[in-house]
């Protein structure tokens, strides 16, 4: 009996080639769809940056950075930044909002992974009670409208706010206690609610002074006005790392105010976050290599007291009116303490030794 083989026999044949082919397409799919999703799948494509490790319980002060500076940034493994988008410089003129810098801005830090905490307050001249753009507003109605818009156009992309920057200060509010209370924190806080209810009012951000009464400004808020406040945030600048701490949780003299952490006990807040959103040494006046030692030794102090969520170096980059604060020189240049910093922040991220992980977003 005769078989059929000699037509099944090109049909296999054909049908293990087209196997085969198609195996082929699938591997090179792969091989191209990863080199594109690596960034270097063309000749025009940018090449990838190396990833670095960042957690948001580090952050910087940087005003309002740069590219470069972002990039310092990313590189060091920063994971937050505090922002200037005050009042003044947004919305010069009535109803003339500037978005092209603060734009940038979100939008550079975004690319980077860098999150941003943002203060707003100062006055413009239209808007301010005074001649200074640190008195209060002249309508508290229109402050709600500069919140609302700013909290608004940002909403899923700056979760975090403050109202104002050390309204303790006569450097920086020319009010007093009940005035920032009452027309700044309370309808600021307000206005940000309503137009995000996810955001987080950071506050009061008070000037570790005794001669601006820092005490009796933090007692006073919190019991006026806690509940406005979902992060705690306080400045603190000492001779030393230990001199923070201990006007941070004590123990203080008989002299001398009580510490920051009893105030927020003694007004049932202690369950909130606690920021300490600036502080740093002068290179110029403690050296170059002390700054770098105070501030890693800053940091791992920080890093093991759970009550402290989050910490901000002050800052960045040397600015012409505090020089030497900066872990840059104004030029750009890296400081000792830049390169101390970002060491132990890329150690600490990287090998998961961080104890204060914040929850997702």
């Amino acid at each position: 009996m005769a078989f059929r083989t000699p037509r099944a026999i090109p049909s296999l044949s054909l049908f293990l080639t087209l196997i085969w082919a198609l195996r082929w397409a699938l591997r090179w799919a792969l091989i191209w769809a990863l080199l594109i999703s690596q960034g270097t799948g063309g000749q025009n494509g940018p090449p990838a940056r190396p990833r670095v490790l960042r957690d948001p319980y580090f952050g910087v002060n940087a005003h309002i950075p740069s590219k470069e500076d972002l990039a310092h940034m990313e590189q060091s493994g920063f994971g937050y930044v505090r922002v200037d988008f005050t009042w003044d410089a947004v919305e010069p003129e009535r109803g003339a909002f500037r978005w092209d810098i603060t734009d940038e801005v979100v939008r550079n830090a975004e690319a980077r992974g860098i999150r941003l905490v943002a203060i707003l307050g100062y006055c413009p001249r239209w808007a301010s009670s005074g001649p200074d753009i640190h008195d209060p507003p002249k309508n508290v109605r229109e402050w709600k409208g500069f919140v609302a818009a700013i909290v608004g156009r940002y909403k899923g992309r700056i979760r975090d706010w403050i109202l104002w920057n050390e309204p303790n200060s006569p450097d920086f509010f020319k009010g007093t206690t009940e005035q920032f209370i009452r027309e700044v924190l309370i309808p600021g806080a307000r206005a940000a609610k309503e137009a995000d209810p996810g955001c987080r009012i950071v506050g009061p951000d008070l000037a570790h002074l005794e001669s601006a009464h820092w005490d009796t400004w933090l007692d006073k808020i919190l019991a006026e006005a806690g509940s406005y406040l979902d992060v705690i945030s306080h400045h603190c600048y000492k001779d030393s790392p230990s001199e923070v701490f201990r006007m941070l949780e004590g123990p203080s003299r008989p002299w001398e105010p009580p510490p920051v952490q009893q105030v927020i006990e003694r007004r049932g807040q202690e369950g909130k976050p606690f920021w300490l959103t600036e502080v740093g040494w002068r290179s110029d006046r403690v050296g170059k290599d002390r700054q770098a030692g105070y501030l890693v030794s800053l940091l791992k102090g920080a890093n093991q007291r759970r009550w402290i969520s989050k910490v901000f170096i002050y800052e960045l980059r040397d600015s012409p009116q505090e020089p030497g604060f900066g872990l840059l020189h104004y030029s750009g240049k890296p400081k000792p303490s830049y390169t101390a910093v970002a060491g132990y922040i890329r150690s600490m991220s990287a090998g998961h030794q961080i104890a204060h992980r914040l929850p997702p977003r």
